[in-house]
């Protein structure tokens, strides 16, 4: 079993993430379709988290440099609060398809926020730690 380099799976990882929040991100716009919800809210939810996941995959591409340069030990570990703040911010996303209220705005906004200042700080240690 071959297992793939460190670079590879950290790529992966940062699609991962950019994607999960995108398609948590379109899920109040499908609720507004459905009725659930009404599309006011439903762009305000969708708009912030889908370019936040836009933002994040294009400083992931931007700060990728291939197989040539190995990330260090530590990548998963530092990369972790982000991607779990962006996580929660997704939730947020899919919580706000079902029910309007204004508490899932303010926090989605919030885990946003945080969770990209975590994730592109990590990014950028992961970066100079890389060899």
């Amino acid at each position: 079993m071959k297992v793939p380099r460190p670079s590879a799976i950290l790529r992966l990882v940062s699609f991962a993430v950019a994607a999960g929040l995108a398609m948590a991100g379109v899920q109040p716009l499908l609720g507004a379709v459905t009725g659930s919800v009404e599309l006011r809210w439903a762009i305000g939810l969708t708009v912030p988290a889908v370019a936040t996941a836009c933002m994040i995959f294009g400083a992931v591409r931007l700060s990728d440099r291939g197989d040539i340069i190995q990330p260090p030990w530590y990548s998963a570990w530092v990369l972790l609060p982000g991607a779990f703040l962006l996580a929660g911010a997704a939730a947020m996303c899919i919580f706000g398809a079902l029910v309007e209220l204004q508490a899932i705005t303010w926090t989605m906004w919030t885990l946003l926020i945080t969770g990209s200042v975590f994730w592109l700080s990590a990014m950028a240690m992961v970066r100079i730690g890389s060899r």
